[in-house]
């Protein structure tokens, strides 16, 4: 209709009109270009929420399995904890030193009572994070990681990620071999993975035989590490997680 309008003032050589009509048609074709970029900017934010949303859902989870591995390297403690005491009257230390750096060893309870038959089923456990990262994955893959204006909680997020691979990594090549590779000499000993006996006799082993007994002060030694690792994961998926929801708080 407006072309319409605009070829029929040429013909007539109605400049005013023309001057009127052809601002009209400028400004028709501006605001159309701008109300899709407007949705086009919307529907990309909607979909970026939608990521953070599931991600924020990954750390809910994140969470409740972090307390179950915790829970897991304070028993390995506790459960070498109580054969050193009951073998050598001694209290192993609480801090763990590597090179320049200290490791406090958490608080533990005392290993439960009705439990001291499965002392090295709960020395030998070495449960892994094994997290969902499907929602982060799939943020990746789809390329909107950058369409994120946020760019701190970009960051933010992929350095999580990062850390929780290298704890991963960490968990797998080096706690687990280590136990793996253990558990393999404890076999002329007559124990097995998940060795259920007398604490007594799981006590006197360690009391004859030096090697086995230093392999559950260094299963204890790795639980500290693991525990202060775990420890740090969990302290930086609560503030992934708080700044998510800020994010998705924000109008």
């Amino acid at each position: 209709m407006l072309l319409r309008r605009l070829s029929q003032s040429l013909k007539e050589q109605n400049w005013t009109a023309i001057a009127v009509e052809f601002v009209l048609l400028v400004a028709g074709v501006f605001l159309g270009i701008q109300a899709a970029n407007w949705n086009e900017t919307r529907i990309e934010r909607d979909l970026v929420r939608g990521h953070l949303s599931e991600i924020a859902q990954d750390l809910h989870t994140h969470e409740a399995i972090g307390e179950e591995l915790v829970d897991s390297t304070k028993m390995r403690i506790a459960a070498v904890d109580y054969i050193y005491r009951e073998a050598f009257g001694t209290r192993l230390p609480t801090t763990l030193k590597l090179a320049s750096r200290s490791w406090n060893a958490p608080k533990v309870d005392a290993f439960p009572p009705d439990q001291l038959d499965q002392l090295m089923g709960s020395i030998n456990l070495v449960r892994v994070s094994v997290r969902s990262r499907n929602a982060y994955e799939s943020l990746i893959n789809s390329g909107r990681l950058g369409l994120l204006k946020n760019r701190t909680l970009a960051r933010h997020i992929q350095t999580y990620y990062g850390n929780y691979d290298d704890l991963l990594d960490t968990q797998t090549n080096v706690f687990r071999t280590f136990r793996t590779d253990g558990v393999i000499q404890q076999y002329p000993l007559g124990v097995s993975v998940f060795d259920q006996r007398p604490a007594s006799e799981i006590v006197a082993l360690a009391r004859d035989n030096p090697g086995f007994a230093a392999y559950l002060c260094s299963q204890r030694e790795w639980a500290i590490l693991n525990w202060n690792l775990l420890h740090n994961s969990d302290l930086e998926t609560r503030a992934l997680l708080l700044a998510i929801e800020k994010e998705l708080a924000a109008p």
